[in-house]
């Protein structure tokens, strides 16, 4: 019976050992996940201090203190929409990089479309005024005509 029982020993040891390491390694991966959720939120939003840098991109501690507030969030349960909320209510809509479909806001939306429709329209006229200039026959002053009419001869002779 001895030799049987450090078996079961060996055995429960084994089995508890695995079983840490894999709650370990999803711990782990809870937390790359969380990671990397964080940082997808912040890409989203406009670093305070920065130009033209996400809080995902920025290494200022304005930014490093913005993505540990979204992770602190996300923890407690929070959705994307609400972090969003969250930091809309404390910086206005300019916080965020792209900027919302509504309001003023609309225009940097609509004003890029409305440029390249007007673009295409005015290059449409402007190639149908080409053609149409292209096909009529020039009109020529006769007296220019039989001037390079003689210099032609007289360069040929």
């Amino acid at each position: 019976m001895s030799v049987v029982a450090p078996r079961y020993l060996r055995a429960a040891l084994n089995l508890l050992v695995a079983t840490v390491a894999l709650l370990a390694a999803t711990a782990q991966a809870q937390e790359v996940q969380l990671q990397s959720r964080v940082f997808e939120i912040a890409g989203q939003l406009r670093c305070p201090v920065c130009v033209s840098e996400s809080v995902a991109d920025s290494s200022a501690p304005l930014a490093q203190q913005m993505r540990q507030l979204i992770q602190q969030q996300l923890e407690e349960g929070r959705s994307e929409a609400e972090i969003f909320s969250y930091f809309r209510s404390r910086y206005g809509d300019w916080i965020m990089l792209d900027p919302p479909k509504r309001g003023v806001h609309l225009l940097v939306w609509l004003l890029p479309v409305a440029a390249v429709l007007v673009g295409v329209t005015g290059l449409t006229f402007a190639v149908r005024r080409w053609l149409a200039r292209s096909k009529e026959e020039p009109q020529v002053d006769e007296e220019d005509l039989e001037r390079v009419r003689a210099e032609l001869r007289a360069s040929d002779g």
